[in-house]
């Protein structure tokens, strides 16, 4: 299984080249594509609008923009995809961090008419920042440009460019391939196109089925605590699920923030007792001792502790259009422990335009930057390049419960 988000900035084509895919692959049912004729024939076409088999919301029809990540499915030799369209435009950002926070691999989209836009950059900083490595890069509508060599040129020298910018500011964006092609026609999409001869490459398709899964990362076991549950007068059962690592009946481990070790005595899993849960398995346990732990703490492995502490620094990706100050107290979801916090000094901010950091007070709507945070309570943390699951937070407003941001600790 592979996750795949789809970026770029706007009316760069991004669910257009997604219904290519699955329109070329034949992995539409025969409803949705009848839904879309008609949809499209509404709209005075005379060919099907492929982006409605991606644009799910109603809003997103009406306005032919995407708002929602949408999720599709693929299947090819290999693997299965599942792909995250996300939204391009600059309002709708935390949708497009929130399709990218799960993704193994980003998928690009460039209208090779305008080039690298200032929101293509943004999505290309915020994917890097949710630890993608693997970046494909597709140059689309070349049909609008006949289909040139020098303008495809252009663009990735463009893109070397942005990739030396961002090494300047940590970032790293790993294994990159380019591909030209154009959703509209298909060319380099599913099938190889005769109308670029000067190409060498994959087509997207191909590019796709040579991506191989990255082994499994063998990280710590990181329970947090969903809730207690007493079973009859004096056994209690533990609920969560396990963020990473794996949880085995026998096995010594630590209670945080409190410190306290036990052993596991049960394991329970949806289909039954279990002697071992993995990653992203929702469990109850019995634990070999009576201890005190309620929702919010965090079972780890004894071996491998986390940092425990309520300072620390972190990479925030700020949404709120009122900006955030230094001293400004929000509330703090970190697993399932929300905790209130506030922001202590903000050090960076990325400029995202010129890719280079810069000394700021503040942080403004969509800018991503570099801050220390405060909390009340004591968390357990990894940095979140050596773990994702505990090592991101969200901050959220005391007073509407609305989602200002998304943290990454470093």
């Amino acid at each position: 299984m592979l996750r795949l988000a789809a970026v770029g900035a706007v009316d760069d084509g991004k669910s257009t080249l997604i219904g290519r895919l699955l329109h070329d692959t034949g992995q539409i049912p025969d409803d949705h594509l009848q839904a879309a004729l008609a949809a499209s024939k509404r709209r005075g076409m005379d060919h099907i609008d492929l982006s409605l088999l991606t644009d799910g919301l109603q809003a997103e029809r009406e306005q032919g923009i995407t708002i929602d990540v949408a999720h599709r499915y693929l299947t090819i030799p290999g693997h299965k995809l599942v792909i995250a369209d996300c939204p391009g435009h600059l309002q709708y950002t935390r949708n497009m961090a929130t399709g990218s926070s799960n993704a193994d691999i980003a998928l690009v989209v460039i209208d090779i008419t305008r080039g690298i836009r200032q929101q293509t950059k943004r999505h290309m900083v915020i994917a890097s920042l949710f630890g993608i490595r693997r970046f494909i890069i597709a140059v689309n509508k070349m049909d609008a440009v006949s289909f040139s060599d020098s303008d495809y040129n252009a663009i990735i020298d463009s893109l070397s460019e942005l990739q030396h910018s961002l090494k300047r500011v940590n970032l790293e964006l790993g294994e990159v391939i380019a591909i030209p092609l154009s959703a509209l026609t298909g060319d380099n999409v599913v099938f190889r196109s005769n109308r670029t001869p000067w190409y060498a490459g994959p087509t997207l398709l191909a590019a796709l089925q040579q991506v191989r899964p990255q082994g499994e990362v063998k990280l710590p076991l990181r329970l947090p605590i969903q809730s207690v549950m007493r079973i009859g007068s004096t056994s209690r059962r533990y609920v969560g699920m396990i963020s990473s690592g794996r949880l085995v009946e026998g096995q010594e481990i630590t209670i945080l923030p409190s410190n306290v070790v036990t052993h596991v005595e049960n394991i329970w899993d949806p289909s039954g007792h279990v002697s071992m849960a993995g990653p992203l398995t929702s469990v109850s346990l019995e634990l070999r001792d009576e201890v005190g732990i309620t929702r919010g703490d965090v079972i780890v492995e004894s071996s491998m502790i986390p940092r425990v502490t309520n300072h620390f620094e972190a990479i925030l990706c700020w949404w709120d259009t009122r900006p955030a100050y230094p001293g400004n107290r929000y509330l703090l979801k970190f697993g399932t422990n929300t905790t209130r916090a506030s922001i202590g000094k903000i050090n960076t901010v990325l400029d995202v335009d010129n890719v280079q950091e810069i000394t700021a007070t503040e942080l403004e709507h969509n800018a991503i930057g570099t801050s220390t945070i405060d909390t009340a309570a004591s968390l357990p943390l990894d940095s979140y390049t050596t773990n994702r699951a505990t090592g991101s937070f969200i901050v959220i407003d005391e007073k509407t419960n609305a989602t200002l941001g998304a943290g990454m600790i470093r």
